[in-house]
């Protein structure tokens, strides 16, 4: 904690990980909310900006501090999800259906089912709102390749 020349409390100091650390500073502003969180020695979520002054290694500019065991992150509300009929199985459409009933949740889906160069058919199923997770989206591009799932909102 230090006084800027106004005599505001601030704070600098470093945030680190398994890969390496960077300086933090923390204005006025946010340290009055911040102060409890700053001291923190438990895994956290940061939000902030990056200030790069000519001279020096950029800093972190710290407007938020949530510890991660009580981070919530913002899922897309629908998707949708390419599938191409020449490379994808009977198999493979079980396998996707098995995954939508296995991540129920409330983002929409939309299935963009395809031919390369002949057509393309967009169905939006009852009863298929998943919960559009990073293991869910990781799984999709795992059956039906890369860049199979766009987020829509």
């Amino acid at each position: 904690m230090l006084k800027s020349k106004k005599g505001d409390l601030y704070a600098q100091g470093m945030l680190e990980d398994m890969a390496g650390a960077v300086d933090i500073l923390v204005f006025p502003e946010a340290y009055r909310r911040l102060q409890d969180k700053v001291k923190l020695e438990v895994p956290v979520l940061v939000r902030g900006g990056v200030r790069v002054e000519e001279g020096s290694n950029p800093k972190l500019t710290v407007g938020d501090i949530t510890p991660l065991e009580q981070a919530q992150p913002k899922l897309p509300r629908s998707l949708r999800i390419r599938i191409p009929l020449e490379s994808a199985s009977p198999g493979t459409i079980d396998a996707l259906h098995s995954l939508c009933v296995e991540k129920r949740g409330d983002a929409k889906i939309l299935f963009d089912v395809e031919r390369a160069g002949d057509f393309m058919v967009v169905m939006e199923p009852g009863g298929y709102n998943v919960l559009p997770d990073r293991v869910f989206m990781n799984r999709v591009e795992e059956l039906l390749g890369r860049g199979a799932v766009r987020i829509i909102d």
